[in-house]
């Protein structure tokens, strides 16, 4: 891993998901990747990525559960979390549904383009770096 550069944790039960999301990611960021979402809990307190992209469907631990596990149980609730699903554009659900029942911060439907994974990714950690920086800033003013 690369000291700088965002960690990311890939989870999917399909290998050329979890194959094609390191090769779109592979550039910017150092990837790690799991094959269900018990493992994927285990990479995630082993390693603390920056950020967890997860299939909602997928064995032992889905993505939801894996979500709520995240946010509620692990040293980093705050990490960004994206839900990969193949709900279709005409069956979308809105982005409430992904925030306030998933508890993820963002999604992607299947298909996707480089562009979507890349867009979301950067989106999001840009975001979770300026709530980590406003978390300090506060700090330091309270320690004042």
């Amino acid at each position: 891993m690369s000291a700088g550069r965002p960690l990311i944790l890939v989870a999917d039960d399909v290998r050329e998901i979890r194959d094609l999301m390191r090769w779109i990611l592979q550039q910017t960021y150092d990837v790690i990747v799991a094959r269900n979402g018990e493992e994927a809990w285990e990479l995630f307190n082993a390693y603390e990525p920056d950020l967890v992209i997860s299939d909602v469907v997928m064995p032992r631990i889905n993505g939801l559960d894996l979500v709520r596990k995240i946010k509620l149980q692990s040293y980093k609730p705050n990490t960004p979390v994206v839900l990969v699903t193949a709900i279709t554009q005409d069956r979308e659900l809105p982005d409430a549904f992904w925030k306030n029942f998933a508890g993820s911060d963002g999604y992607i439907t299947k298909p996707f383009t480089p562009h979507q994974v890349l867009g979301i990714v950067q989106k999001l950690l840009d975001n979770a770096k300026k709530e980590s920086e406003a978390g300090e800033l506060e700090n330091r003013q309270e320690n004042r």
